[in-house]
């Protein structure tokens, strides 16, 4: 108890050791978002309970469930990966058990939790057809998520030992989960008690399950480069084979794309409708937005030695945007030949736009990738495999916010007009950035080279 007790303190304190004031506001942002949510979702329960709109109670609370499952789960792999906190190291003389019950309990000791918590929490207090009984399966729902997210990051981040007997009680025990929540799903608002038990009894199979899943898992590996004297190969092809941690992410990040590509392709084929055109958010999918949020608003941080290599040799601004474009081209390559052969195959009829929308992505994410890589750069640490993040998360999201004004044609063609005003901006801006190069460099080389120390 005592090290959940001084863990638990630590990660509260390393929340606000730095830019105290911003991360405050943050979270004074985040729980204002809450409350407005939580209002959001009782005037829904409160229309649905006096049939002002067509979707009942029990819906609106079956969708609020899956809000919580889908936000949590999501939040793990987009804008950016986030790699599950290692707050033990194996090599301390710590119990599995207690080393697993520690780390569950203080990954939910986040700002994160806490908005959703006052999320559920003022819902409960709004609405009056929101019941304690349905709380209490909203958290349960809430750590369902959770330790879903936490077996995914092991098995993107570690080997798995598939015929070890850790893995196979694992599959038991997950086995027994599936099973129940096939016939009584968990997110699926009820009013007995009877049913809340069911949940915590397939819950604890879960958690469980994770920790078997845990066992199983092996060290990572070591990252390795192979190095080839094939002339014939490109050097973009070999700075993407050779760097193993950039390739991992950029693979993860497509297959994370087509996924939900697959998805559409397959609501097309089995209704004949697009979920992209019932959820306009989904079509952020369809362009090169992942590989750039994944990677490429960091480039330097992936490949540090490149730009040493260019910044000691030449130095100059030709060299050094041909040098930031090298990386780009497998992976954009990779991505187009995945959007082409959704778009020719399931989704031609929207083709003229989404070429449009690729275009004109490729356009603006490249020159603002290469101006957050030189303004905001972030250094990867580590020589084990790891897929940790160091892009930044506010230049993340404003690329996205960038990218989403792309489809503003869908409201109206003549907003088309809007591609060439926003790629001429960001052209400028990054001549602007490049003028002041000579300055940030020397920021770059202290970020990606001194931290080391």
């Amino acid at each position: 108890m005592d090290l959940i007790i001084f863990s638990c303190r630590a990660r509260i304190n390393s929340f606000f050791r730095q830019k105290k004031m911003l991360r405050v506001l943050l979270l004074s942002l985040g729980i204002v978002g809450a409350a407005f949510y939580a209002w959001l979702f009782s005037f829904l329960l409160t229309k649905a309970h006096h049939g002002g709109i067509n979707p009942g109670v029990q819906q609106v609370l079956q969708y609020a469930n899956l809000f919580l499952l889908a936000i949590i789960i999501l939040r793990g792999f987009f804008p950016a990966y986030i790699p599950k906190a290692n707050i033990i190291q194996r090599i301390y003389p710590v119990k599995a058990l207690q080393k697993f019950s520690t780390e569950f309990i203080v990954e939910l000791v986040s700002p994160f939790y806490f908005i959703l918590v006052n999320f559920l929490i003022l819902l409960f207090l709004m609405s009056p057809e929101y019941t304690f009984l349905h709380l209490l399966q909203s958290m349960l729902v809430m750590l369902t998520a959770h330790v879903t997210l936490r077996s995914l990051q092991v098995f993107v981040e570690r080997r798995m030992r598939w015929l070890s007997i850790n893995f196979a009680s694992a599959v038991v025990l997950a086995s027994g989960f599936i099973a129940l929540q096939a016939r009584v799903p968990m997110y699926n608002a009820s009013d007995e008690w009877l049913y809340l038990i069911v949940h915590l009894a397939s819950l604890s199979s879960l958690i469980i399950a994770n920790f078997f899943v845990e066992q199983a898992a092996a060290e990572p590996k070591r990252r390795e480069v192979s190095y080839s004297s094939n002339a014939r190969r490109s050097l973009g092809w070999r700075l993407f084979k050779n760097h193993k941690l950039a390739k991992q992410m950029i693979l993860f990040g497509l297959v994370f794309k087509g996924f939900f590509l697959a998805v559409d392709a397959f609501s097309a084929y089995k209704t004949g409708t697009h979920i992209f055109d019932k959820n306009m958010v989904m079509w952020i999918f369809v362009g090169p937005m992942v590989i750039y949020t994944y990677v490429f608003n960091n480039a330097w941080g992936f490949y540090k030695n490149l730009w040493l290599s260019i910044e000691r040799t030449s130095g100059n601004y030709v060299d050094f945007l041909k040098a930031s474009l090298l990386p780009l081209r497998v992976p954009l390559m990779m991505d187009a030949v995945l959007t082409f052969l959704y778009v020719m195959l399931f989704n031609h009829q929207n083709a003229l736009f989404i070429v449009a929308v690729y275009i004109g992505s490729v356009l603006l994410l490249t020159p603002f990738g290469i101006i957050v890589s030189i303004i905001s750069p972030k250094a990867i640490k580590g020589g084990l495999f790891s897929f940790e993040a160091k892009s930044s998360y506010f230049y993340n999201f404003l690329g996205m916010a960038l990218y989403a004004m792309l489809f503003l044609p869908l409201l109206h063609p003549i907003l088309y007009l809007i591609y060439p005003v926003l790629i001429g901006m960001m052209f400028f801006a990054l001549a602007a950035v490049l003028k002041e190069y000579p300055s940030y460099k020397y920021k770059l080389f202290e970020t990606l080279f001194k931290t080391e120390a």
